[in-house]
């Protein structure tokens, strides 16, 4: 069979731009767009949570003034709440389990699940040893979100890591106080010598709020991050946004075989996180070959496109963050502690009505 060396591509701006989309359709040859150049900005494919040294760090690997993303280790029982005061939290639980206490009520984070926390909400976490997360900080609130109506499936996931580090809970991560409790309470331009805490009555917080003044509604949104398609992605258009704020959104992907055409971003950078199946990542500066758990960073004007390995593969699940804001980087992304790879298993609980 002969390559087919021609592919499309296509130009997008940001959701609230003036001009939000871009009529700008090309025909390429796919080896004048493929590892043609360099750029300063690139990243190499790192490994995010073989760059947490031990249990209950936390790194922040992309920053700019209105976000800050990163991985955290959970293991064993936080002692603190905290409460971000004016920034949205969003947790995404990569691998393990962790239960979130918040002034809305107890949720359990399963493996593949995402949650949103208002600003001002005070919350802790008790993982087990094996879970890791990623975290956004959010300045400017999120505004749009799916719901539990769109999840059309129910998956369950089993990640374990292998080649990684064997931690266990800490003697004083073992339980959390349930009386008196302390709450850190964080505002997002604190410096680093601001200190704000609080003794609180747990039975007092959780829960304690609602966003009716009348009922208890909670104000969480916590859903099930890969049961939320209603097709193959990009079949019809790109997917609709999990979470969407003023410069922050997250989807998710679920694609088989080569994307439709070569993207190429000019108001967004884009991190993409690879969760089940592996691919080529294929751009203008270079092709990363992507597993669970690696990670590969978009710079804004990079053209970029991705193919399932093997192409046939329906196995492919990736999170991406999309920031209309450039990025920094803080943490040198190369200077892994571990060698992990991360094997999925996957329970299949309800398919979707629309893979029959």
């Amino acid at each position: 069979m002969t390559e087919i060396r021609k592919t499309r591509e296509f130009m997008t701006t940001w959701h609230r731009s003036e001009r939000s989309y871009l009529p700008h359709w090309a025909e390429r040859d796919k080896g004048s767009i493929i590892n043609c150049g360099t750029s300063t900005k690139a990243l190499p494919l790192f490994r995010a949570f073989d760059l947490i040294a031990k249990p209950n760090d936390q790194v922040t690997l992309l920053v700019n003034h209105d976000h800050r993303i990163g991985v955290e280790s959970v293991c064993g029982a936080q002692q603190e709440f905290v409460r971000h005061v004016d920034f949205d939290t969003v947790l995404f639980q990569f691998s393990g389990q962790s239960v979130v206490e918040t002034e809305f009520g107890e949720y359990v984070m399963a493996e593949g699940d995402i949650m949103h926390i208002p600003e001002g909400i005070a919350h802790r976490s008790n993982g087990t040893a094996d879970s890791l997360r990623w975290f956004a900080y959010v300045n400017s609130p999120f505004t749009q979100f799916m719901t539990n109506e769109d999840e059309v499936s129910e998956t369950k996931f089993k990640v374990t890591r292998v080649n990684g580090p064997q931690w266990t809970i800490p003697a004083d991560r073992v339980s959390a106080p349930k009386d008196i409790v302390t709450e850190r309470m964080i505002c997002w331009d604190d410096r680093p010598d601001d200190l704000s805490l609080f003794r609180r009555d747990y039975a007092s917080m959780v829960p304690a709020s609602s966003t009716s003044p009348r009922e208890k509604k909670s104000g969480i949104t916590k859903l099930r991050a890969f049961d939320l398609f209603k097709e193959i992605a990009g079949t019809s258009g790109e997917p609709k946004p999990i979470m969407r704020g003023k410069h922050l959104e997250i989807k998710v992907y679920n694609i088989i075989g080569e994307q439709f055409a070569f993207h190429r971003a000019l108001r967004s950078e884009e991190v993409r996180i690879q969760y089940r199946g592996e691919a080529l990542d294929m751009s203008e500066t270079g092709n990363a070959d992507t597993k669970p758990g690696t990670v590969t960073v978009i710079p804004r004007g990079i053209g970029h496109s991705v193919i399932t390995t093997p192409p046939d593969c329906p196995n492919f699940l990736r999170m991406n963050f999309y920031s209309e804001l450039p990025w920094s980087y803080p943490t040198d992304v190369t200077k892994h502690h571990f060698d992990s790879q991360f094997v999925i298993e996957t329970q299949v609980v309800t398919p979707a009505a629309w893979r029959k």
